[in-house]
């Protein structure tokens, strides 16, 4: 299979028309279309992570962030990002990133969160123009259960090194609105939605206290613990066509 071949595969099951408006999803930088052998899937597009994938081998690397969201000035080895690039085309290697079109696939890195929190009745959270069940975050129903066991739940689902819990008090939960990443900006369609909590990732001190005012429960993941599972999803997209793929995780932070 040919590396633009898989790319369309990836685009079928993730269309790039799903992407929010502010993003860059797709290829970041073009090498040749040749026959893949393997793979390197990172939650980041990172310097050790190329170095890894040149190590490999690797004709392709899939990211979920993108490395280009902002103007570049000027391409020089010394700034990383000029580095990164340097070292993509030297090396003839694709770089792709699936990014908020992942997240809202059907299928994709938010479905997979509710499968952790075996949510049913699950529908988007914010359905997108495609329809199809895919949009932006998932609603859905659990098992009941205490509030503060649901976060240990999330905790655990998750295989995160912490979570913060922001109650409006002690209570049952059943209904949950989840978004990967940066979900702040869904805080009004959580509330409309009706759940009994929110999980999602960089919530502001200022935005838990507009949440908790008007009584949702949240659930706060670092950003990366809730995306970190499109690494193990894409690298069994990947050998699904038959082609080795490599993960490549990196940990920029620790919890003392």
């Amino acid at each position: 299979m040919l590396v633009r071949e898989l790319l369309d595969e990836l685009e079928k099951f993730a269309p790039l028309a799903l992407q929010e408006d502010y993003d860059n999803s797709g290829i970041q930088i073009e090498g040749p279309n040749v026959e893949l052998s393997s793979v390197l899937v990172s939650l980041d597009p990172t310097p050790q992570a190329l170095k890894t994938a040149v190590a490999n081998e690797c004709q392709l690397v899939l990211t979920h962030h993108p490395l280009l969201f902002k103007g570049i000035k000027r391409l020089t080895t010394k700034d990383p990002i000029g580095d990164m690039i340097y070292t993509t085309i030297m090396n003839n290697i694709t770089l792709y990133a699936a990014h908020t079109n992942y997240d809202s696939a059907v299928g994709g890195l938010n479905d997979a969160l509710a499968k952790k929190l075996k949510m049913f009745n699950v529908a988007p959270l914010v359905p997108s123009v495609l329809g199809n069940n895919s949009g932006i975050g998932r609603v859905g129903e659990v098992e009941p259960m205490d509030i503060r066991e649901f976060a240990y739940f999330v905790k655990r689902a998750f295989e995160s090194r912490m979570v913060r819990l922001a109650p409006t008090g002690p209570h049952k939960v059943h209904r949950v609105a989840i978004c990967s990443g940066s979900g702040s900006e869904f805080i009004e369609k959580a509330l409309e939605a009706k759940v009994d909590v929110y999980v999602t990732g960089d919530i502001t001190y200022h935005e838990m206290i507009k949440a908790i005012s008007a009584n949702l429960s949240l659930v706060i993941v670092e950003h990366d613990e809730s995306e970190k599972f499109f690494e193990d999803e894409m690298v069994k997209f990947v050998e699904s066509f038959g082609i080795k793929a490599f993960k490549y995780h990196e940990s920029f932070y620790g919890v003392l």
